[in-house]
C-alpha cells in the first residue's frame, strides 16, 4: 500500500516539476524579449500554459481518486486487524473470521497488485508530451536568463519594475539556473551571489516545500553547497 501511495505521489510531483519549469521559462522570456515579441509569443505560451494546467488538473483528480480508495481500504483493514490483536486465538477460532481472512488474502491482494502495476495517466501524459513540443526553445530560455541578469544588474533603465521586488519572485530553482549560467561564463562573483540566494531559499522552506523540491530539483541542497564552496575557492585563487 505504501509503495502504491508513494508511486502516485511521485508521479504528481514529477508533473509539478514540469509545470514549474514552464512557469520559469515564461517569466524569464518575458524579461528578455522586446514588447512586440512578448505580445505575440507569450500569448501563445499563455494559452499553452492553460492547456497544460488542464491536463495536470485531470491527472491530479485521477490520482486523488485512487488515493482516496486506497486510504479507505487501508483504514478498513487496519480496523479489522485491530480486532484480531486483542485475542488472536479467539478471533481466528471463529470460522467467519477465518474465512474472511483467507478470502482477503486469496483475492484482495491480487487485485491491489494488478492496480499497482497499471500504468498511470497515459492519456494525460500523451497530451502533455505533444504540448511540450511547443514550449519555449532552449535558445529562448538561455537568452531569457541573460536578460534577467542584465535586468538585475541595472542594464535595462527603461523598466519600471522595482528590482528589489523582482528578486523576491525567484525561487531557489530559478536562482540556481542563473547561478549555473554565470558559473559557465566564469563569472564567479555573480555565481557566488546567486548560489548564496539559492541556499538561503532552501533554508526558508517549510516541510512540504522541502519534500517537493527533493523530487523536482535537479540537484540536492548539499550539491549546491558543494558548488558554492567551490566557487568561493575559485574566487580566492583568482583574487
Amino acid at each position: 500500500m505504501l509503495l502504491c501511495f508513494y508511486t502516485l505521489s511521485k508521479h504528481y510531483f514529477f508533473n509539478s516539476a514540469m509545470w514549474f519549469a514552464l512557469q520559469l521559462s515564461l517569466f524569464l522570456i518575458y524579461l528578455s524579449f522586446p514588447k512586440w515579441v512578448c505580445t505575440s509569443k507569450l500569448k501563445n505560451y499563455l494559452d499553452l500554459d492553460l492547456r497544460l494546467m488542464t491536463q495536470l488538473k485531470s491527472y491530479s483528480e485521477d490520482l486523488q481518486g485512487q488515493i482516496e480508495v486506497l486510504n479507505n481500504y487501508i483504514y478498513e483493514r487496519r480496523a479489522k486487524l485491530a480486532e484480531a490483536e486483542n485475542d488472536r486465538e479467539s478471533f481466528l477460532g471463529n470460522p467467519f473470521n477465518s474465512y474472511s481472512l483467507l478470502h482477503h488474502m486469496h483475492f484482495d491482494w491480487q487485485s491491489w497488485r494488478m492496480l499497482m502495476e497499471e500504468p498511470l495517466a497515459e492519456e494525460q501524459i500523451d497530451e502533455i508530451r505533444d504540448m511540450l513540443t511547443h514550449i519555449p526553445t532552449k535558445g529562448e530560455f538561455m537568452n531569457s536568463i541573460k536578460g534577467a541578469i542584465d535586468f538585475q544588474s541595472g542594464e535595462n533603465p527603461n523598466s519600471q519594475t522595482n528590482r528589489e521586488d523582482l528578486k523576491l519572485k525567484f525561487s531557489p530553482l530559478e536562482t540556481l539556473e542563473i547561478a549555473q549560467y554565470v558559473y559557465d561564463q566564469e563569472n564567479f562573483e555573480q555565481a557566488e551571489m546567486w548560489l548564496n540566494r539559492t541556499l538561503k531559499g532552501y533554508k526558508e522552506f517549510g516541510p512540504q516545500q522541502k519534500k517537493l523540491y527533493e523530487v523536482i530539483s535537479p540537484v540536492s541542497e548539499s550539491q549546491v553547497q558543494d558548488l558554492y564552496e567551490k566557487v568561493l575557492q575559485l574566487r580566492k585563487s583568482v583574487a
